[in-house]
């Protein structure tokens, strides 16, 4: 027999409608905030299982990566760019927490985050923070956890100054646009830990390699990173 909040939540889909972050389609009863349909349709990368994937080329000649990974590929126009505009833009923490929910149920299947000690969300500038309410990579950080068990760290590392938008930059230009934005403000907890950096799209990898370097000055600290998405440069 159905509950009264299963009767409530029946009523009040007939005016709100719950409809899926990637393709607006309605959502059925056991989907969450994705439908099964965009789920099952992700374009993954398979990165996980390639050493020399095109993410860990991003790093190569400037920073050691000990590896890299990326979940699935960004392609305009697609459901994924919905589902990362809606979490970035429309106020919607859920779906980075249910993305990283399926990303960090496929790296515990290849056994690929099995070294790290720690996540360490890129960090957004604390007055961009506060105007969208929360830091996106950090949603995706704590649904990565809640399947791994690793711990998410957002206090050890901080960005001490804001930066233009990297959209329309090129690969030059978003190096210097975030050279020394990162400060570490706790290094001795980090001391020795492998630290894995989670962001949501990744280009160029200006930024990652930006927070690589100032967690390489850290005693015996080894860095990898994932990202939620892979766009092409």
């Amino acid at each position: 027999m159905a509950t009264l909040r299963e009767w409530l939540e029946d009523f009040l889909s007939l005016f709100l409608p719950n409809l899926c972050a990637g393709c607006d389609n309605h959502l059925v009863k056991g989907e969450g905030c994705i439908c099964l349909h965009c789920i099952m349709t992700m374009p993954l990368t398979g990165f996980e299982r390639y050493g020399s994937n095109p993410v860990m080329r991003q790093f190569w000649g400037q920073v050691p990566i000990e590896q890299a990974t990326a979940f699935a590929t960004f392609n305009k126009g697609s459901a994924l760019q919905q589902m990362i505009h809606r979490l970035k833009y429309e106020s919607r923490p859920d779906v980075g927490i249910a993305l990283g929910r399926s990303f960090g149920e496929q790296l515990l299947r290849t056994g690929w985050c099995h070294p790290v000690d720690i996540m360490i969300p890129v960090p957004l500038f604390k007055g961009r923070e506060r105007l969208r309410g929360y830091n996106q990579a950090v949603c995706i950080a704590n649904g990565m956890s809640q399947v791994t068990g690793i711990p998410v760290d957002t206090r050890s590392v901080r960005r001490n100054r804001n930066t233009a938008t990297q959209t329309r930059k090129n690969r030059f230009d978003r190096s210097k646009n975030v050279s020394r934005v990162f400060e570490a403000v706790d290094s001795v907890s980090l001391q020795g830990k492998h630290v894995l950096l989670i962001d949501d799209v990744i280009t160029t990898g200006s930024t990652l390699v930006a927070l690589s370097e100032v967690l390489l000055e850290i005693p015996r600290v080894r860095v990898s990173v994932a990202a939620l998405a892979y766009a092409r440069s």
